[in-house]
């Protein structure tokens, strides 16, 4: 569905969308217990929906209505081998690995887009040594498939701190399942440790134990039961970032709706905003971003990858030099978002490279150029940048791709429009 977005000023009252990255949690917590759970304030996206997918080959029992999402978990007995189809969802990749290693011994992942070929190695030198048959492939459709059998034990885990935390929640959803005690002992350095604190959250929350027991290390007692734990979702600072760096390129926006004292580490976002000079003024569960003498800034992308690109559009725009350091996780994505992100802003006459293979060095300019039609990315993180890099350009800026949203954000045209951008 291609899209093109015009030259407009972004302004007004947004709601934030619920979280994604809560959602996986709570879904995952909901779908291990036995009984049921009611989450409100619930959003479809294609990387939910492959969670939902993948609790459904475990026996869980789910409807929406509305905003309104049921869990009912594990009633029905699932397949001697599942067939889990995680979509695009790294999440929901890592997540259910050692999950299904618990409790179906293995399972088929069938992964598409790009997802067969971020890194899983981590899981593989964990498991493989421990017994678990580990096969790559492709299926008949050609959709990258990960075969497993086996079953995991309690014992110790000890990971690499610089992949992703989704390979350590992913253990912390599944030993409390086992037997007996296991531990968790991460290296340094500790990459997005903010979404390793909503997991532990979302797991205490749901009535099971973590203790721990060092800066990255945790014991996790056996034997352990989920339970239901029903309530609203909150909202995403991640989708909230989108809006507020359009109020800093020459709009006035404000989000409703989030937590101030959320776990979710995209709530940096305010603060990378002020030190870029931007207007911001919090209170509450709302926040309020508009123009200001936007100047440049050394920012630390380490825990919050997912708004780099967005931060990258304002720095931009800004006065001078900024730096996004620690970016190498942005290759891992749909995209490789950091040389894809510095490739937009150049197209659109602005001034940015990649330096030492992590760090986006960005020369600020006045005003980005138009007229120009981008390629092909499948990857929602770089709709949204174009759509707001429109914003403060002198023409047109065209995606092919638009339906890549649905990934993570089905309604952002809609909510973009709201704020008074142009998108036809």
């Amino acid at each position: 569905m291609q899209i093109t977005f015009s030259p407009a000023r972004a302004a007004g009252t947004l709601t934030a969308p619920p979280s994604k990255s809560e959602a996986h949690r709570r879904l995952l917590c909901a779908g291990l217990s036995g009984s049921e759970t009611r989450l409100t304030g619930y959003m479809y996206s294609q990387d939910t929906d492959a969670t939902i997918r993948c609790l459904r080959a475990l026996g869980a029992r789910i409807s929406t209505d509305g905003d309104a999402v049921t869990v009912a978990g594990r009633k029905d007995r699932p397949a001697l081998l599942p067939v889990y189809d995680c979509g695009e969802s790294g999440s929901t990749l890592r997540f259910f690995v050692p999950i299904a290693l618990a409790l179906t011994h293995g399972g088929v992942f069938r992964m598409h887009g790009r997802l067969g070929q971020r890194p899983m190695e981590v899981y593989r030198q964990l498991f493989v040594p421990r017994g678990v048959l580990w096969r790559m492939g492709e299926g008949a459709d050609g959709t990258a498939e990960l075969t497993i059998t086996g079953g995991i034990e309690n014992g110790q885990y000890v990971l690499p701190g610089d992949v992703s935390s989704q390979f350590v929640s992913g253990l912390l959803f599944a030993l409390p399942l086992l037997p007996g005690a296991s531990t968790i002992t991460v290296k340094p350095p500790l990459e997005s440790v903010s979404y390793i604190r909503m997991t532990v959250q979302a797991l205490r929350e749901s009535g099971i134990t973590v203790e721990e027991t060092g800066e990255a290390a945790w014991r996790i007692p056996g034997g352990q039961c989920y339970q239901a734990m029903s309530g609203p979702l909150h909202g995403d600072w991640s989708q909230a970032a989108v809006a507020l760096c359009m109020g800093a390129i020459g709009g006035d926006v404000r989000v409703i709706g989030l937590d101030p004292d959320s776990l979710q580490g995209d709530r940096a976002v305010v603060q990378h905003l002020r030190a870029l000079g931007a207007g911001v003024e919090t209170s509450g569960g709302s926040v309020r971003v508009y123009a200001g003498a936007l100047r440049g800034a050394v920012l630390d992308m380490q825990d919050t990858p997912d708004i780099a690109p967005m931060l990258a559009l304002v720095c931009q725009l800004a006065e001078g030099e900024s730096r996004l350091t620690h970016c190498s996780r942005l290759r891992l994505k749909e995209s490789d978002r950091l040389g894809t992100t510095a490739a937009i802003l150049n197209a659109l006459g602005g001034n940015a490279r990649v330096e030492d293979g992590d760090t986006l060095v960005i020369r600020g300019v006045k005003r980005l150029r138009g007229g120009v039609v981008l390629p092909d990315l499948k990857d929602h993180r770089m709709v949204m940048l174009a759509s707001a890099a429109a914003l403060a350009a002198d023409g047109p800026v065209t995606v092919p791709d638009a339906e890549a949203l649905d990934k993570s954000w089905p309604s952002y045209l809609d909510a973009y429009r709201s704020l008074g951008g142009k998108a036809e």
